[in-house]
C-alpha cells in the first residue's frame, strides 16, 4: 500500500481536529496570510513537516477529533515519534544513497526582484510591504543559479532584496547591507531576523514567538545594538514580510 504524501496526511489531520484551513492558519501564527499555509497541504514536495512547525501544532492537534488524536499521529508528521514522557526521538533513518557529487545546473536560473523600500534597522516610516503578492514594482531583477539558492529556502520564486537603514542592528547589518528575504516564510518561528511592519514603520528585527497558549501569541521584537529597547507585540498587530536568510558583503 502507498504512503499518503504529507500533503493528504496533514489535510486529513487538520480536517479531523475539526479546523478550516484559515482557522488553523490562524492558530498557527499565520493571521490572515492562511495561503502560505496551505502551500503545506497543496504543493509540499518534502517528505515530512518542519519539526518547529509540528512543535506547534501539537497544543493545537492532540486530544482532538474522533477518535481523539494522539501525540504520536502530530509526531509522525516531522518523521519523528512521540515517547510516552512526550520526548521525541528520531524514527528509524533511511539508509543513506551512494555518496555522489551532485550536479548543479547553473544554467537554471531564479530571477530574484529588487524592491524600491528601505527597511529601517530602527524606527522606521516606510508603510509599504516587500512581498511581490502586495504589488510593488520591482526596481532590478538578480538572476542566481537555482540550485545554490535552494540550499535557503523551499521557495526560491518567494525571494525578494530589499536594502537596509539606519544602525539598530548594527554590527550584522549595516544602512546600505542588501538582505535576501523569503517572504514564504511569515511566522516567526524559529526565531531569527524578519522583514516586518511593526504598526509604525518597516522594520528589520530579530523575532522571538513567546511561550504560551493565550491568542494572540506575542512576539518579542529585539535589535542586535543594545542601545535600542527591546519591545513586544501581538503577532495580529504585526504583519511579517518574511525571513532574512542572507545579504550581500562588499569588499
Amino acid at each position: 500500500m502507498n504512503r499518503l504524501r504529507i500533503t493528504d496526511r496533514l489535510k486529513a489531520v487538520r480536517e479531523r481536529a475539526g479546523y478550516t484551513v484559515r482557522d488553523f492558519a490562524r492558530a498557527l501564527g499565520y493571521g490572515e496570510k492562511f495561503s502560505s499555509y496551505r502551500t503545506y497541504e497543496t504543493s509540499y514536495k518534502k517528505e515530512e513537516l518542519p519539526l518547529a512547525m509540528v512543535k506547534t501544532m501539537l497544543p493545537l492537534l492532540v486530544g482532538r477529533g474522533d477518535p481523539p488524536i494522539t501525540p504520536n499521529e502530530v509526531w509522525n508528521l516531522a518523521g519523528v515519534t512521540a515517547g510516552v514522557v512526550g520526548l521525541a526521538t528520531p524514527a528509524p533513518a533511511k539508509p543513506p544513497p551512494p555518496a555522489t557529487v551532485p550536479e548543479q545546473d547553473y544554467g537554471n536560473q531564479v530571477a530574484i526582484p529588487e524592491y524600491d523600500v528601505t527597511t529601517s534597522a530602527g524606527p522606521g516610516m516606510v508603510p509599504e510591504l516587500c512581498a511581490p503578492q502586495d504589488g510593488l514594482r520591482p526596481v532590478e531583477h538578480w538572476n542566481l543559479p537555482r540550485g545554490y539558492v535552494a540550499a535557503f529556502t523551499e521557495a526560491p520564486d518567494m525571494l525578494a532584496i530589499i536594502r537596509v537603514a539606519g544602525d539598530s542592528m548594527e554590527p550584522d547589518y549595516q544602512a546600505g547591507d542588501r538582505v535576501l528575504v523569503d517572504t514564504a516564510h511569515r511566522v516567526p518561528s524559529p526565531p531569527g531576523v524578519y522583514v516586518l511592519w511593526d504598526g509604525y514603520g518597516l522594520v528589520l528585527k530579530r523575532l522571538e514567538l513567546l511561550p504560551g497558549m493565550d491568542e494572540p501569541r506575542r512576539v518579542r521584537i529585539m535589535s542586535i545594538n543594545p542601545a535600542y529597547s527591546v519591545y513586544e507585540l501581538t503577532l495580529d498587530e504585526i504583519s511579517i514580510n518574511g525571513r532574512v536568510v542572507g545579504k550581500w558583503t562588499w569588499k
